[in-house]
């Protein structure tokens, strides 16, 4: 014989009879869970909302890139095989973009984007801009055997995500350098190029290579003035740590190599626990004047400028 049991009544306050209330300690489950949903949806708030609400990079000033030229800039000049570009700071004005996929964000280049030239030893001298507060690139060349050469480039992009802000950090060295300059330039001629280091953002090495190809001897308009130029395209594939491609188009001054104008278009994908994350950047920018709007030590002379037909 089964016995069925019946939930035993109680009588409540306002004395009638009735089903015995729940154990206390499930209210206070309940109330905790309401706690911690309440806090985890003001913890999403916070998140979203200081995303959204993140400030955008800026143009970097003339003037600050001046202070950082000057804090750092002390080696003597020391010309070998072409003349030396004045060192300072030049105003170069342009636009552009850069894009990343995950978390989205598209970040604008200024129109006007600070060049720093200093010197380096052994002749050497480093090419710096900043598209923006947040983004700069900059080059290393070195003169040897009748040509300028690349040596190394770096490059840093800042993202930020409201809370916080993630950088990227990419150092290359480049074997073989490509010439960014020659003695006697040849349309037609090209070179091969090879760049590997490392990205703060990318597991493992990366390697930048394909051909360097001059496609004309021209001259560049800078600031009204007629500069004689080379001009060169190049066009690498980048693998290991992050895949894709970088189109440039390059006017350097025949008789320094001072890059004049550049156009760029890089389509790059980097390996992440969410999966590839994809990265796009376009711009463009010409430099506005051959005298520096902050100068520093005085150009050098060297051999008369490569000029001339092909």
């Amino acid at each position: 014989m089964s016995v069925v049991e019946h939930p035993q009544n109680e009588v409540r306050p306002d004395g009638v009879e009735g089903p015995a209330a729940p154990p206390k300690r499930h209210h206070r489950v309940r109330t905790v869970v309401v706690v911690v949903v309440a806090v985890f949806v003001v913890l999403v708030a916070v998140v979203v909302g200081s995303y959204l609400l993140r400030s955008k990079p800026g143009a970097r000033s003339l003037r600050s890139a001046g202070n950082s030229f000057h804090a750092t800039t002390t080696t003597v000049p020391t010309p070998r095989a072409f003349a030396l570009p004045q060192s300072g700071v030049y105003k170069a004005s342009g636009s552009g973009y850069e894009q990343i996929a995950v978390p989205p964000d598209t970040i604008h280049d200024s129109a006007v984007m600070p060049v720093t030239v200093s010197y380096l030893p052994d002749g050497c001298w480093r090419w710096h801009i900043d598209y923006n507060t947040a983004h700069w690139h900059e080059y290393d060349f070195c003169p040897h055997d009748g040509r300028l050469l690349l040596m190394a480039q770096r490059n840093s992009l800042t993202v930020n995500l409201g809370l916080t802000s993630i950088t990227n950090l990419a150092k290359f060295a480049c074997n073989p350098p490509s010439p960014i300059i020659v003695e006697r330039p040849r349309v037609g001629e090209v070179f091969a190029h090879r760049c590997s280091g490392t990205n703060t953002a990318a597991a493992g090495v990366s390697t930048a290579a394909g051909p360097v190809t001059i496609v004309g001897v021209t001259t560049v308009d800078v600031g009204g003035k007629e500069v004689p130029a080379i001009a060169m395209t190049r066009r690498q594939k980048i693998t290991g740590g992050q895949s894709g491609t970088l189109d440039e188009e390059w006017w350097f001054a025949a008789s320094t190599g001072m890059p004049l104008a550049e156009h760029r278009d890089y389509h790059l994908s980097t390996a992440s626990p969410v999966g590839a994350i994809a990265y796009t950047e376009v711009g463009s920018w010409r430099l506005d004047s051959m005298t520096p709007a902050i100068s520093g030590t005085t150009s050098t002379t060297g051999p008369p400028p490569v000029t001339g037909s092909p």
